[in-house]
Order: structure tokens, then C-alpha cells, then sequence
């Protein structure tokens, strides 16, 4: 799958995400998530950042959130909902060339989702804005339909 951020970025996340299955599951802001536990989880924090990701919106120079999946889930959805602004969803991995871009538009409400089966692996999750400013968001993770 083509990515949508710069090579010098990519190559940071590549690191890092090598650096985080080496060194295992407790660390900090990177959240195991087994595949029968997590229902649903609501994370707020603070969109856009210094980085141009090119195609997905300016975005910070870590990920908001990381989820480690410790097994394949059937279904899983990923939400965005900010409080202005254009909110960009950046979903990094499992592989290291894997990027998912989801842009708001004014069909959804200005509300990227991101829906579907996930392989076990660990997801850096950047909360971006087209605009290059920075909003409250809410992001939400459901296992609901």
C-alpha cells in the first residue's frame, strides 16, 4: 500500500515501531488490546501538528494514540470527531509501508472513520488537520457494528 508521509518520517516510525516489538507490550501510551476485552474506548487529546504528512494533513511528531493488537480482530472502527478545524485520520502499520489516510469531508461531517477487519500488530494513530491548526478531537474505537 502506498504511503502518504515522507520517507525521513516514515523511516522514524519504522524505527520506532521495531523499537516497541523488541522491547515488548509495557510501555507507555501503547495500549494491548486482546482481541475479546476492548469494546469500545474514547480518547481525547489535541489535532495537527508541525509535520506535513503531504496527502493526510499536518500532523504532531508522535502518534496520538498506539494500539497493539495482540490478535486479529473481525471488526473494529476508528472514529474522528474535532471541534473545528478540517481533522485528518492517519492510521501507520501493522507493516511497516502501511498507511491508511481517511480526509473528513462535509458528507461525514467532517468525521474520518476508518472501519474493518485488523491483523495483529501495533497501529500508530496521528489525529491530523488539513488546515495546520490544531483542535480538540475525540477519537473513538468500537468493536460495534
Amino acid at each position: 500500500m502506498k504511503s502518504f508521509i515522507f520517507p525521513s518520517f516514515k523511516t522514524l516510525t519504522t524505527l520506532a515501531v521495531i523499537s516497541l516489538m523488541v522491547i515488548g507490550g509495557n510501555i507507555p501510551g501503547v495500549k494491548a488490546i486482546p482481541k475479546l476485552s476492548i469494546l469500545a474506548q474514547v480518547i481525547q487529546g489535541s489535532s495537527g501538528g508541525p509535520v506535513n504528512s503531504v496527502n493526510c494533513g499536518f500532523i504532531a511528531n508522535s502518534p496520538n494514540y498506539t494500539i497493539n493488537l495482540t490478535e486479529r480482530v473481525d471488526y473494529m472502527r476508528i472514529t474522528v470527531q474535532a471541534v473545528g478545524g478540517q481533522p485528518t485520520l492517519l492510521v501507520v502499520g501493522p507493516q511497516a509501508n502501511d498507511s491508511f489516510c481517511v480526509l473528513g469531508d462535509r458528507g461525514s461531517g467532517l468525521r474520518p472513520e476508518i472501519s474493518g477487519v485488523w491483523e495483529p500488530g501495533i497501529y500508530n494513530i496521528f489525529i491530523g488537520d488539513r488546515t495546520g491548526t490544531q483542535h480538540k478531537f475525540t477519537l473513538n474505537i468500537s468493536r460495534s457494528k
